[in-house]
């Protein structure tokens, strides 16, 4: 037994670049300037974080309600960006969760 042939894909099947409308280009584009906007921006976030921590590395007194510690500048500040950015996701979470639309009931 022979195997049935395969068509040839007719000119709709085939995407051409012909077909491409302004619209969609224009979405393609600035979607890939969006991304290298992301990447810079991350970027510097890094450059920024490293240059944060070499320049504070020593130590200070931290006093809380009930006494009173010495700790390295840096570690306070890493410990600072982290529980902000938890608390961030964390509200956004529960925003998004309460300010959903339900449908109907």
């Amino acid at each position: 037994m022979s195997e049935p042939e395969q068509e040839a894909p007719t000119e709709k099947e085939t995407p051409s670049l012909e077909t491409e409308t302004r619209l969609r280009r224009g979405i393609r584009y600035s979607h890939r300037t969006g991304l290298y906007v992301s990447l810079v921006v991350a970027i510097a976030t890094i450059v920024f974080l490293i240059l944060l921590i070499a320049r504070n590395t020593r130590g200070v007194k931290v006093d809380y309600v009930f006494g009173n510690t010495q700790a390295r500048l840096v570690w306070l500040v890493i410990i600072s960006a982290i529980t902000g950015w938890v608390l961030g996701i964390v509200t956004a979470f529960l925003i998004r969760r309460r300010t959903r639309w339900r449908g109907p009931q």
